[in-house]
């Protein structure tokens, strides 16, 4: 059997490369504080508009709620205006005044023996009138009068 020689091999071990420290001149440090602040107040910003995006759209919801609930209101009050002016008008209607007085209230026409004539006096806020009328009409034909002679 043929054996192979033994040959030593040269292993050198290679040494890690250092890094070398140099030192900065000037070298300002980063803020750390101020890169941990900026997305978390970017983040605050992005919630505050959509809070008022959101709160604006629930308020435009709200009034067009409270539009929709007043023009209900008002279609019912249309409609009840529109029931009140045909009972007006059915109201104007003697007839119709007749049968409500004898059915719903009751009444009839009264009786020879309850019917009983009264003389009023004159009125005499009308009585002072024609006689200030009166006084008037001396009073120029007196002027006139006056004016010709």
């Amino acid at each position: 059997m043929v054996v192979a020689p033994k040959r030593q091999y040269q292993v050198e071990q290679l040494s890690k490369p250092r890094r070398e420290v140099k030192p900065r001149a000037n070298a300002k440090p980063k803020p750390k504080l101020a890169r941990r602040i900026k997305p978390v107040i970017l983040v605050a910003l992005g919630f505050v508009m959509a809070f008022l995006v959101v709160s604006r759209h629930a308020t435009i919801a709200e009034n067009h709620q409270q539009i929709l609930e007043l023009e209900k209101k008002l279609d019912q009050a249309l409609k009840q205006s529109e029931l009140l002016k045909l009972e007006l008008a059915a109201s104007e209607d003697l007839r119709r005044i007749e049968e409500v007085a004898k059915n719903q209230l009751h009444m009839d026409y009264p009786d020879q023996t309850q019917i009983q004539f009264v003389e009023l006096p004159e009125d005499e806020g009308q009585q002072k009138q024609t006689e200030v009328a009166k006084h008037q009409e001396t009073d120029i034909w007196d002027f006139i009068l006056r004016l010709i002679d």
